[in-house]
């Protein structure tokens, strides 16, 4: 069962808290994080919960298969876009992009590898986080004022606002190959579709 998006109904006010007290504009994210070919005939949008177990085992079983045999063979295009189901993940989203845009990626599979030393209770998982961070390199201060920046959790929320409004996001992982949205597969699965587009 995919880790749906009615469990985030508490997360949804949390977002409409921050909207409203937050100043209205439109942010565009024209520097998406990526691997692989700009130019790869076949682009895979992953959507994730960083909290979400099934994104965390997709990151640990299948993705490490999919980044071998098309992603670092220039056949494909992967971008990874956030779609935060509670505040625990719209944190680790944070301390994600907190890190060098070279060290991004690396970033994302440590908190997914390490999912279940950092989600604890509400007052807990931000020292935890922070510790995930400094594991990966990053200055404790550095990591304090990249939780506290609005841009950073606007760009987040409005990644997974636009997940919901332009492909109709409701469970993670969700993955958009070539414009087709498709829920979790197997990696068998995934051969399958990404060969028919290639070949």
């Amino acid at each position: 069962m995919l880790y749906n998006i009615k469990r985030s109904f508490c997360f949804l006010n949390f977002i409409i808290i921050l909207l409203i007290f937050s100043p209205s504009k439109t942010y565009a994210d024209k520097s998406e994080n990526y691997l692989g070919n700009k130019d790869a005939k076949v682009t895979i949008i992953e959507y994730a919960s960083m909290t979400c177990d099934h994104c965390g085992d997709f990151h640990k079983n299948i993705f490490p298969k999919i980044k071998e045999k098309y992603i670092d063979t220039n056949k494909v295009r992967f971008v990874f876009r956030d779609f935060p189901l509670d505040k625990q993940a719209l944190y680790a989203s944070i301390l994600a992009k907190c890190a060098p845009k070279d060290k991004y990626f690396d970033f994302v599979k440590l908190i997914f590898e390490t999912q279940k030393k950092w989600i604890s209770t509400e007052d807990k998982f931000l020292d935890n986080l922070k510790n995930i961070g400094k594991l990966g390199g990053l200055n404790e201060n550095k990591i304090i004022v990249c939780f506290r920046n609005e841009d950073m959790v606007e760009q987040i929320i409005n990644s997974r606002s636009t997940g919901e409004k332009k492909f109709n996001i409701n469970s993670t992982p969700s993955f958009i190959i070539n414009g087709k949205k498709y829920s979790s597969m197997t990696f068998e699965q995934f051969e399958k579709v990404l060969d028919n587009l290639i070949n």
